[in-house]
């Protein structure tokens, strides 16, 4: 009887957490559904203790639409909504794939709006500068949570962390957000003539 007390007396302030979430990614939806074209620096961090695995590398995401280019130290990624071309720099290797369903739902597209499906969110708490809000999946898959940090000026995802099954993370963290640029014809696609050199692999 006693928890059946606690949990109804918990139950007003989850369901607070909850439409607080939804009202602050509500509005971070509208903002982002707002801009043509996305610029993100960001850093991303990989650590997993068990295996004594701490890493980082800079990287540049453009978006638009569903059209990425994702640029890292040693690869860069392009789709232009129907192909995918993974660019391996030190190879000089480049292989071209058709994307797939499951490559999609996790597709460096998404990172803006990451919480839009398949998720039940939960406010957690607040900074001077961020909104925490974690994301559980609705189905079980290779991650458990993912942490949002939400710019609470901007209205706008200034970071997250993925945790997986194994105790790893994978956080991502803007360092620099532009809107609106202008990307010339052709950026979403790999241009062949300026890597002459490079092995083109076609997977399609």
């Amino acid at each position: 009887m006693r928890k059946l007390v606690l949990i109804f007396s918990l139950l007003p302030s989850f369901l607070f957490s909850q439409d607080r979430s939804n009202e602050i990614l509500d509005n971070v939806s509208k903002k982002t559904a707002s801009y043509s074209t996305i610029e993100a620096h960001f850093i991303n961090t990989i650590i997993n203790e068990k295996a004594g695995i701490k890493e980082s590398q800079k990287g540049v995401l453009y978006l638009q639409g569903n059209l990425y280019r994702l640029e890292l130290e040693e690869q860069t990624i392009i789709s232009d909504g129907e192909s995918n071309w993974i660019h391996l720099i030190d190879e000089e290797e480049v292989q071209i794939t058709e994307i797939d369903d499951e490559e999609e739902s996790m597709s460096p597209s998404k990172m803006f709006t990451i919480y839009q499906e398949g998720y039940k969110n939960q406010f957690v708490s607040e900074t001077n500068s961020n909104y925490i809000i974690d994301l559980i999946p609705k189905e079980s898959g290779s991650f458990i949570k993912i942490e949002l940090r939400i710019n609470k000026k901007e209205m706008r995802i200034a970071g997250f962390t993925l945790f997986d099954k194994n105790g790893g993370s994978y956080a991502y963290d803007v360092q620099l957000f532009k809107e609106n640029q202008t990307f010339e014809q052709g950026f979403f696609q790999f241009n062949t003539s300026a890597h002459p050199n490079v092995d083109l692999i076609d997977l399609r």
